[in-house]
């Protein structure tokens, strides 16, 4: 498996390690031996130093391993440093004395180079490579100056005065300790470069530069003899400043994040570079002065401090290249950026006056001369525009705006001597030593302002006829009920038969009709009114006018409309249109109420049948709120356990005996009362109800029919079905499925169907019929001779009974109508059974009788009463024990509905056997 770097930088930690203690052990044990012998060794002190430093340099690598990853390498660089001293002195104790000094002063300049790279690499975490150069040759510099002023003045006369000339083991000692002050200058002028960390940076370098200090000055100790206890005490400043840089490191664990960067001082940088190199020029001079030429090891630090400097100055050479480069190249980008946006920009001067503008933009401002730089900026601006923008930029320049910044919505003239519309924000960096001045953003938004109208156009237009939509309607209601001094009406209209258009000529010619209705509506239109179109084939005109004003335009408008439409193809269709009207004050100012009212009206004029004008009447308004909310309320009714069901007798006119009744529906709300038929029946009708009823009231009159079995009573009951239901196949299934579940005979169950309902689908009607009446169920004829029937169609129906409408027996002043006889005749001839329904005085009563009229019912006999109080009445009369009807003329009751207007009808009373007045 191939070692990872990780892996690498581990191995090699362990082998240094290792050859630090391998050195240090084998100099401790030399040492002792030699003083086992009793030989004075003053390298004994040297390698009791060099123990506990390799153990200073040991924990602090350990406590390095800690350490962030960003700084741990500077760390882990600084215990190095410690070991490779430690490492070569203590090599420098057992190895022959020449091969010492050599081992020696390569490991103290080889710790120099390693903790310089620690202090240059500290500031950053890292290596930037940019920031490294520039400290190593500003610290060498300073370090470099120091080092000749030191040495020409003071290092090298004290040096000739004790040690004569250089030897060759003083070089281990001379250059490593040139070395120190050069990493001190490095060090020295780093601190004052960066912007944070600065007395850790201090505190750091002056920690490296004392375990150099005092490493050098043991080694320095031992090898020109000075005394043994002043060696011992160097190694143990030696190991004291190794425990100091030990504690800089694990201060470094719980250094926090500097929250901000100091200030920098660049003056102060350049101050102690120009002290250092004052500092060296003052040495030549004194020297030049005192002593004479300068000697050839002065002579070159001399130089190495030049090279520096030129170093120095070509670093800077490529540091002014890059950044011109770099700003350049943000030239160039801000440039191309420009240049591509509708956006231009402009500096100006605490006076208003424009002092740069973009080489490269899409579009420059410019005066009636051409001019931009130096023209006053509201000379650019357009003469409507110019009095607002000044007032504003007045503001600004006042110090009055807080957020230094103004919005100016402005026109610009550009070098075409165009005007474009602008979004202009001007800022105030007059505090900005770069701008010192006013910079204006002018965005063009001519192309966006074209959009938007065009879109607001769209949003507000209907595509087809070019009337407004509904949206523009409604703001248009808003502003116009909330205005007092006007007068407002609305119109909806709303054609009559527009879809038979569609289905037989298609939606083009549709559209077509549209447009020509769109036309004749704008040719009524005064200035002051709006036309919309709603959707589909409705319309709406806004008018400022009296209600009497508004009757007059929707007058015209019915009739312009009912006048024939000719088209491209030569052909011609007739069409009309029903106006509803509304104004502001039965609105009462909300716009949603005065297009609620006008819908009614529209409503009521379709109603009254069409091709009229109607207007808001507020009892018709009543109505429909209490349609609608019987339509909400019925649909729950059955769950509720709401409704119940009442039965009127069908008496015999043989014996006066009840034979049969008829089940009547009866609503009774929690919140509502009690509900007439004549109310919540043609609602069910309308909302599709009355499948549900007709079902419910089946079950109801099987359960009723089970318990009067059950008491011996054999009495059947009607029910009314509209055609809508005998057109659904599962009506039949559950007719079925009731009787069966209370297990009566199904000739006792009569259905009644109204005889207008007969008119539509005959074919599939019959077949229904006939399908019920083969399972036993009896069908009856209600309200004989009010409707449309044929005698052809009554002798094709399967019908068991009729049942003569009251309106051909009884008149208003109480007498009998002469059709009441013919009817029963008509009946008996056809082999039917005949029920006379709404008999209400005795002259009606004899005669049918006279007529011979089997059955009769009305009020006359007995009122609708609930089904306790008939069963026992049923229960008394003996007559109600036997067989009520013979076996194939077994008459039928009925729960009797309202007829709804398309002929439909639901369980409810019937007006057989009730006053005109009380009919539901």
């Amino acid at each position: 498996m191939a070692p990872t770097p990780r892996r690498v930088r581990q191995l090699l930690s362990w082998f240094a390690t290792a050859a630090v203690w391998c050195s240090v052990l084998t100099a401790a044990v030399v040492v002792g031996v030699h003083s086992a012998f009793r030989v004075i060794e003053p390298a004994s002190a040297v390698a009791l130093g060099s123990i506990g430093a390799a153990g200073a340099g040991l924990l602090m690598w350990r406590a390095a391993g800690r350490i962030a990853p960003g700084r741990r390498v500077t760390y882990q660089l600084l215990a190095a440093g410690i070991q490779t001293i430690a490492a070569t002195l203590a090599a420098a104790c057992w190895l022959p004395g020449g091969s010492a000094t050599v081992v020696a002063g390569i490991g103290l300049s080889a710790a120099t180079v390693i903790w310089s790279l620690a202090l240059l690499r500290l500031p950053d975490n890292g290596w930037d490579p940019q920031a490294v150069q520039r400290r190593l040759v500003d610290g060498a510099f300073v370090g470099l100056c120091f080092l000749f002023a030191a040495w020409l003045l003071l290092a090298r006369p004290l040096f000739q005065q004790f040690r004569g000339h250089l030897a060759d083991g003083d070089l281990a000692i001379v250059i490593p300790a040139m070395m120190g002050i050069v990493m001190l200058g490095v060090g020295f002028t780093t601190t004052f470069r960066i912007q944070r960390w600065r007395r850790r940076h201090a505190l750091a370098y002056m920690a490296v530069f004392a375990v150099h200090l005092t490493g050098m000055a043991t080694f320095a100790a031992w090898q020109w003899d000075r005394p043994d206890v002043r060696i011992l005490w160097w190694s143990f400043a030696w190991v004291a400043t190794c425990a100091a840089i030990l504690g800089v490191t694990y201060l470094a664990r719980t250094q926090k994040p500097a929250p901000v960067d100091k200030p920098n001082y660049p003056g102060v940088h350049y101050t102690v570079m120009g002290g250092a190199a004052g500092l060296a020029a003052a040495a030549v001079l004194y020297n030049g002065a005192n002593t004479g030429p300068l000697p050839l090891d002065a002579a070159l630090l001399a130089l190495a401090a030049a090279g520096t400097l030129a170093a120095r100055l070509v670093l800077t050479y490529f540091d002014v290249r890059r950044v011109t480069g770099e700003a350049a190249a943000r030239q160039r980008k801000l440039s191309a950026i420009v240049g591509v946006a509708s956006d231009t920009v402009l500096v100006l001067d605490p006076d208003l006056t424009v002092t740069w503008h973009p080489e490269d933009s899409a579009w420059r401002p410019a005066t009636d001369s051409g001019s931009c730089v130096g023209a006053r900026f509201l000379e650019l601006v357009h003469m409507d525009d110019r009095r607002a923008a000044e007032e504003d930029l007045r503001t600004l320049l006042d110090g009055i705006s807080h957020t230094r910044q103004v919005s100016l919505n402005i026109r610009v003239r550009d070098s075409a001597r165009r005007w474009r519309h602008t979004e202009t924000v001007v800022t105030d960096l007059r505090g900005k030593p770069q701008v010192r001045g006013l910079v204006a953003r002018m965005e063009d938004v001519g192309a966006r302002r074209s959009l938007e109208t065009e879109l607001a156009r769209m949003a507000y237009t209907d595509p087809l006829t070019g009337l407004a939509n509904r949206r523009a309607l409604l703001q248009s209601l808003e502003d116009g009920v909330s205005a007092a001094e006007h007068e407002t009406a609305l119109l909806l209209l709303d054609l009559d038969g527009f879809k038979n258009v569609n289905d037989t000529r298609g939606h083009d010619f549709g559209d077509e009709l549209l447009v020509e209705v769109s036309r004749r509506i704008k040719e009524l239109l005064r200035p002051t009114d709006v036309g919309a179109r709603l959707g589909g084939d409705e319309f709406a005109i806004l008018l400022r006018a009296s209600w009497s004003e508004a009757v007059a335009t929707a007058k015209a408008l019915v009739a312009r409309l009912g006048e024939p439409y000719d088209f491209h193809d030569e052909s011609t269709v007739f069409t009309t249109g029903s106006v509803g009207i509304a104004t502001a004050a039965e609105g009462f100012g909300d716009p949603e109420i005065l297009l609620r009212n006008a819908d009614l009206a529209l409503r009521a004029a379709k109603q009254a049948g069409k091709n009229r004008h109607a207007t808001y009447d507020a009892d018709f308004d009543r109505k429909v709120r209490r349609k609608n909310e019987l339509t909400q309320e019925l649909r729950g009714a059955i769950r509720r356990d709401e409704l119940r069901l009442v039965f009127q007798p069908v008496f015999s006119t043989a014996d006066r005996s009840i034979v049969g009744a008829e089940a009547l529906m009866r609503w009774h709300h929690p919140r509502l009362g009690h509900v007439s038929p004549g109310e919540f029946i043609p609602a069910a009708t309308e909302s599709g109800l009355t499948q549900d009823l007709a079902v419910w009231t089946v079950n109801r009159a099987a359960e009723q029919l089970a318990t009067w079995a059950a008491a011996g009573i054999k009495a059947w009951i009607s029910v009314n079905v509209s055609v809508k239901e005998l057109h659904t196949h599962l009506f039949a299934t559950e007719v079925n499925t009731a009787l069966i579940a209370a297990g009566v005979p199904a000739r006792r169950l009569v259905l009644e169907v109204t005889e207008h309902d007969f008119s539509h689908q005959m074919n599939t009607l019959v077949a229904q019929l006939s399908a019920l009446r083969g399972a036993g169920v009896r069908i009856a004829l209600d309200d004989f001779g009010s409707g449309y029937s044929s005698l052809g169609q009554l002798e094709r129906l399967p019908v068991d009974i009729i049942k003569i409408d009251r309106d051909l027996i009884a008149k208003d002043d109480g007498g009998v109508g002469p059709l009441a006889a013919v009817t029963v005749a008509l009946g008996r001839i056809l082999g039917m059974e005949v029920i006379a329904e709404g008999v209400e005085t005795d002259t009606q009563l004899n005669a049918m009788i006279a007529a011979e009229a089997p059955l009769v019912q009305g009020y006359l006999l007995a009122k609708p009463m609930e089904p306790d109080d008939l069963t026992r009445w049923l229960a008394d009369d003996p007559k109600a024990q036997r067989p009520a009807l013979p076996a194939q003329s077994a008459p039928a009751a009925v729960v009797e509905p309202e007829a709804a207007p398309d002929g439909g009808a639901a369980s409810g009373d019937t007006p057989n056997d009730v006053p005109k007045s009380e009919k539901s």
